[in-house]
């Protein structure tokens, strides 16, 4: 087993990967945590592993195929310092690997008292200040991330290279508390927040979340900043301030590492503002324009309603009426025009109407990427719900006395409706987003068609041979399967398809 990278620090990925092992057996791969308790499995899409219970799960399932390799990753967000070990079953043994999570060395010295104590970290042209509980890794991962975060927002939405606010990093929700109690914010159900006054302005988060939500909480704030300065630190709308950070912040992840992460978060943004619009439950715009009103809110539905509603505003802004009409209206907000001037200045309409038309494109609403995604998934469901039905007819027949005419002739009838399924499955013209997983269940179906056709020629010929050798795959075949489904799975949860 090689172990990467060389370096283990807490709060970062770490891959492993087998050789040898024997194919399409099921391997079982569980974390032991350094207090020997195991570890919850999470995603490189930022999900936990679920149980068919729901519950968290501290196992997962793969299996090895051509040459018997197997790789995975620990996705280590919030993974401790300390001694680890990973848990390998299969073939009735468990064999344990052991390695250990250091800490990044970052040399900071100087601490300063903000409700709790923070470490200063000194990054180009701004602070970074981290409490007790926030791995090391992360604070230099989230400088690094801040920098390219400000290069990529100042090309996609034209602006002018700024400053960069200091950043506050607090390891859990009850140190934030204690650092927005100081700076005189009422924390409510936030994560993070950026103030432009008082003795220490700046970008505000906690860090015990997982990897991508901290980072697009980070852009999010920062992007608070930026639209603040140009709007000349008038006061926006809630609605247009928060959809239009929600909004950068999905786009700028959609383009890093981890695109899933976001998708699947975006989708269901999207999906509860157009679900509130066609039951006639949306917030009016002017019940989002009070920031105080915004902030005040505590119920986690309404919370959630507002932020989606918000971000689909400004898409429907911004893809209706040009890519950078919601900075445009910013703009003009920060000349000292209110929003309603605003808005007939730069579109024509009045609010009124803009927010009729953004009502009746939302109910209307589907995304470009994901109807194809989701039409071609229907069509690969059919076929593979015949492939089961296929194979559950198999089951039944092994259970069927019969004779060698009869035998030949049932195993004839699994043969052909599994060739027809192929040659549908082809004729599918999967999207860019589906192409990999058209190749998977084209290979399975393969796989399929051979199993059946050795088992029709055992009994044309009265001959074991073919028939030990159709046996032999059933263990391919059953890993295939597992595999294919739950990638299909894993794509309908990306794009908030129903199963």
């Amino acid at each position: 087993m090689s172990v990467s990278p060389v370096e283990l620090v807490a709060g970062r990925n770490v891959s492993f990967s087998l050789s040898g092992l024997p194919l399409w057996m099921p391997v079982r791969i569980t974390f032991i945590d350094p207090q020997g308790v195991p570890a919850f499995w999470i995603t490189p899409k930022d999900v936990h592993v679920l149980e068919s219970d729901r519950s968290e799960a501290t196992t997962i399932r793969m299996y090895p195929r051509e040459g018997g390799y197997l790789d995975w990753t620990r996705y280590g967000a919030q993974d401790d310092a300390g001694a680890w070990s990973v848990d390998i079953e299969f073939a009735g043994s468990v064999y344990t690997a052991t390695y250990t999570l250091g800490s990044l060395a970052l040399g900071d010295l100087e601490t300063i008292s903000l409700g709790t104590l923070l470490t200063r970290h000194s990054a180009p042209g701004f602070n970074i200040y981290y409490s007790d509980l926030v791995p090391t890794a992360l604070v230099a991962d989230l400088q690094e991330h801040l920098t390219d975060t400000a290069q990529l927002l100042e090309q996609s939405i034209q602006i002018e290279p700024g400053s960069i606010p200091d950043v506050y990093l607090a390891g859990n929700r009850e140190l934030m508390s204690l650092v927005s109690s100081v700076t005189g914010i009422d924390l409510g159900l936030e994560d993070g927040y950026y103030t432009n006054y008082g003795e220490r302005p700046g970008i505000f988060i906690r860090t015990d979340l997982k990897g991508t939500e901290v980072r697009r909480l980070l852009t999010h704030e920062y992007i608070h900043h930026i639209f603040d300065g140009l709007a000349n630190e008038r006061p926006l709308p809630a609605w247009l301030t928060e959809g239009l950070s929600k909004y950068y912040e999905f786009e700028t992840a959609l383009s890093g590492p981890q695109p899933d992460a976001t998708q699947l978060r975006r989708m269901t943004a999207s999906d509860l503002a157009r679900a509130a619009a066609q039951g006639d439950a949306l917030f009016s715009l002017a019940t989002l324009e009070s920031q105080t009103d915004w902030n005040s809110r505590t119920d986690e539905n309404e919370l959630a309603l507002q932020y989606a509603k918000a971000y689909m505003a400004v898409r429907f802004l911004n893809e209706t009426f040009g890519p950078l009409a919601g900075k445009n209206l910013v703009e003009l907000i920060g000349l000292g025009f209110n929003l309603p001037e605003s808005m007939v200045t730069l579109i024509g309409l009045p609010l009124s109407e803009f927010e009729s038309q953004f009502k009746l494109w939302l109910t209307g609403w589907e995304d470009p990427v994901r109807g194809p995604v989701a039409v071609y998934l229907t069509a690969l469901d059919t076929v593979l719900a015949a492939e089961t039905a296929n194979s559950e007819q198999r089951a039944r027949n092994i259970g069927e006395p019969m004779t060698v005419n009869e035998s030949i002739s049932s195993r004839a009838a699994l043969v052909r409706p599994t060739e027809k399924l192929i040659d549908d499955l082809r004729r599918l013209s999967p999207p860019e987003r589906a192409k990999s997983l058209h190749e998977e269940a084209e290979d399975h179906m393969g796989r399929v068609l051979v199993w059946l056709s050795l088992e029709l020629q055992a009994a044309e010929t009265q001959n074991n041979f073919p028939l030990m050798t159709a046996n032999d795959m059933i263990p391919e075949l059953g890993a295939r399967d597992f595999t294919l489904k739950r990638n299909i799975s894993n794509l309908k949860f990306i794009f908030n398809i129903p199963n």
